[in-house]
């Protein structure tokens, strides 16, 4: 990162490559932590490798925004600007230009949905349509966009009985269409019971929740 295009770089720059030191282990932990790159090596000496999600968005990425050259052109106007030579104003005014320029003429590389595409991770197949469930920040859902099967994390229908969707439970409804729940509690009555829970899903496959009671204490 250090010496990225270092000989693009003007000859006063005191700041070359990429980032700055006190700034460049936090970028290199961000990418990690974002799954573009990974260490491997072993406890005494670490390499940092691309990683297929990290070659993805070099594909897709315009190739003006990838090159280390408009690094060296921004630091050169920041010099300046330190300076009083340059206006900071005309610098933000000519960064908003091109990314503007770049949304509106840029055209994404065929396949770039496929490349981008986030790994998730899957726990069966949807009962509405056959598609895979998936699991995401918020839940899980069928792959397919037309299908409206959806399991969420923030689920009221359970919280009303004093139980969280969890990935378990996720796993059970999709898989089986139900799952047995034990000390649900009853707010009108304020009791605990156990109860079997089984998902149904309608004509756009929407999920919808229907309680067998039995069990009550």
């Amino acid at each position: 990162m250090e010496s990225a295009s270092s000989d693009e770089f003007p000859a006063g720059v005191k700041r070359k490559g990429i980032g700055t030191p006190a700034t460049r282990a936090a970028i290199i932990e961000k990418l990690v932590q974002k799954g573009f790159i990974e260490r491997k090596g072993d406890k005494k000496t670490k390499y940092l490798f691309s990683t297929d999600k990290g070659n993805a968005l070099v594909t897709v990425v315009p190739e003006q925004i990838q090159s280390p050259s408009m690094t060296a052109d921004w630091e050169e106007k920041l010099l300046k600007i330190e300076h009083g030579e340059y206006d900071s104003d005309a610098f933000m005014g000519e960064i908003s230009s091109m990314v503007s320029g770049l949304v509106k003429t840029y055209e994404a590389v065929k396949g770039a949905d496929v490349l981008m595409q986030p790994e998730r991770k899957v726990i069966g197949s949807c009962p509405a349509c056959g598609s895979d469930v998936c699991e995401t920040a918020k839940g899980w859902f069928c792959r397919d966009k037309n299908c409206k099967f959806a399991l969420w994390k923030e689920n009221r229908f359970f919280q009303t009985l004093g139980k969280q969707m969890t990935e378990e439970l996720a796993k059970q409804l999709v898989n089986q269409g139900k799952a047995r729940l034990t000390h649900c509690y009853s707010k009108k009555s304020n009791r605990y019971y156990d109860t079997t829970v089984h998902v149904e899903t309608g004509e756009d496959g929407a999920a919808a929740f229907k309680l067998e009671f039995g069990g009550k204490k």
